[in-house]
This record gives C-alpha cells, structure tokens and sequence, in this order.
C-alpha cells in the first residue's frame, strides 16, 4: 500500500514583540514585556520561486531581491522566511526568523522514528503550550484525483500520522496551526481536496490543530465537472493545469496566515501580560 510523504523543510522562527517606544516615565509600574513567541514551520516551503506543476498551499508577497536567486529549496526557504518576516513586521509583530532546509522528510516516516507510530497517554498532555508550530505537509502525489485507491489509502495514512504528530505536540507544549490547501481547478476530486479531507479526518480524530489561512477567490463544478467561477473568480490565477496557484492567489494565502499569526500573537501576549498585572496586585495580608 502506497504511504503518504511528504517533503519536509523545517522553518525555526523566533518572534518578538515590536518594541513600544521607550520607557514608562512617570508610571507607577514598568509595562509589562511580551514573551517571545518561538514559531517552527514544519512542511514544503510555502513560497516556491522554481517552476512546478504540484498544488500546494503558499505564502508569498516574494521579495524581487530573494526571489532572483536560484530556484531550489534552500532559496525558495529564504524567500519564504522573509516574505512572512516582513509580512509580519508591516501587522507589528518584529520577527527574528532562521531556517534549515530538510529535504525528503516524510510524516509518515517522523511519525514512525521518534514516536514508534503510537499516540501519547492523556496524562502526558499540556495544556499551556508554549510555542507554535505552523505545518504545510502535502501529500507526496499532489496530482493524482482523490479517487485514485492508492490516493485514498495514502491520504487515511496522511490523517492518522498528523493526529500523532499534532499530539506528540501537544505533549511538547506546542500549539499546531496547519496551512489550509489551496483548492484547485483541476477537478472536483483533486489531490488538493483529498488533502483537505485527510486534514478535516485527522481534526475529527481528536488532532489539537487549528486551520489559518484562506484565499478570497472560489468555484464550483457543473454536472459535466467543468469547473464554473464564482463572481470574480479568475480561473487563470490556478495555471493552464487549474492546480498551480499564482502570486495573486499566494499574496492573498500569506495576508490571510500573517493576519492570523499577528492577531493570536498579540492575543497571547496580552493575556500574559493580563495575568503578569493579576499575579502582581495580590492583596497584601493584614498588619
């Protein structure tokens, strides 16, 4: 039985808070400083600036600087740590990002070496996590229909070794937020939507994962499964094969995930800094 793989780059990022000007004269206490969040990408780069025919989910807005070096992992690596290190910078969030580039890593096969296939006991599970991770794993045949019999048992693979990887995460202390894939044109039943499904599963099963990003344009299929546009839709955004999204539809994906990471961040730092201001106003005991 075919089993899911999926090329793997690992993105470790640091992200701290913008600074917030100088300090707080004439208050009575020091404004409270926001943890740095620490945010590892696990996945497929998410800006290729090499030719390719696989679908996949992606950030963009590519610097012309980074995106005119040569078209391979390491570079589309670069350029995707600084498209989200300035997209983030443009919503307030100063980010510190590093990468190492890991090609050929397969889920299935994390999975299986570092935690023997098996899920974790729920006595071992935080419940405070303490850094994210944001995953863009794909299938290893992004072409393929989600018809095809190898597709389906690869895509049942694909679920069941994210719901142990999402776990073990958890165990770990960290948050998994998951790229959602771009749909494609190509067909109803495209490799995009079978992932989209194998995502949506292992989410039933109990996976402590949450979805960030999304694009602005959609379309359906007519009965003959040609695919119908919806109002200003462009159809031309997807490539000639229908399952190679443009800079347009990238641009929009990386607003959508900076939006999200930029937004939880501050939630986050402002519920620590919440309880930093809680733990420090105790009532003192009586005299």
């Amino acid at each position: 039985m075919k089993k899911t793989l999926v090329t793997a780059c690992l993105f470790a990022v640091g992200l701290a808070a913008c600074g917030g000007g100088g300090g707080s004269s004439g208050s009575d206490s020091a404004q409270p400083v926001a943890k740095s969040l620490n945010i590892s990408m696990y996945g497929k780069p998410i800006v290729s600036t090499s030719s390719t025919a696989v679908a996949h989910a992606q950030f963009s807005l590519i610097s012309a600087a980074v995106a005119a070096d040569a078209p391979n992992a390491a570079s589309d690596a670069q350029t995707t740590v600084k498209s989200l290190t300035d997209a983030l910078a443009e919503r307030g969030v100063t980010a510190n990002v590093t990468t190492q580039v890991m090609d050929g890593t397969a889920l299935h096969q994390i999975v299986t070496t570092e935690y023997n296939g098996k899920s974790p006991t729920p006595d071992q599970f935080k419940t405070d996590p303490g850094e994210w991770l944001i995953v863009n794993f794909q299938l290893d045949d992004m072409v393929t229909p989600s018809t095809d019999s190898a597709q389906q048992a690869a895509m049942t693979q694909f679920a069941a070794d994210l719901l142990v990887f999402s776990q073990w995460a958890a165990v770990a202390g960290k948050a998994v937020f998951v790229v959602a894939p771009t749909l494609t044109c190509d067909t109803q039943y495209s490799a995009a939507s079978g992932l989209r499904w194998a995502l949506d599963e292992a989410f039933r099963n109990g996976a402590p994962i949450r979805f960030i990003g999304s694009v602005p344009t959609g379309f359906g299929f007519d009965s003959s499964g040609k695919p119908v546009p919806n109002v200003g839709t462009d159809l031309s955004h997807y490539g000639a094969d229908c399952r190679s999204p443009d800079s347009y539809l990238q641009n929009a994906l990386l607003d959508s995930i900076a939006d999200e990471v930029a937004a939880a961040y501050k939630q986050s730092a402002d519920t620590s800094a919440a309880s930093a201001v809680t733990a420090g106003s105790t009532p003192a005991a009586s005299q």
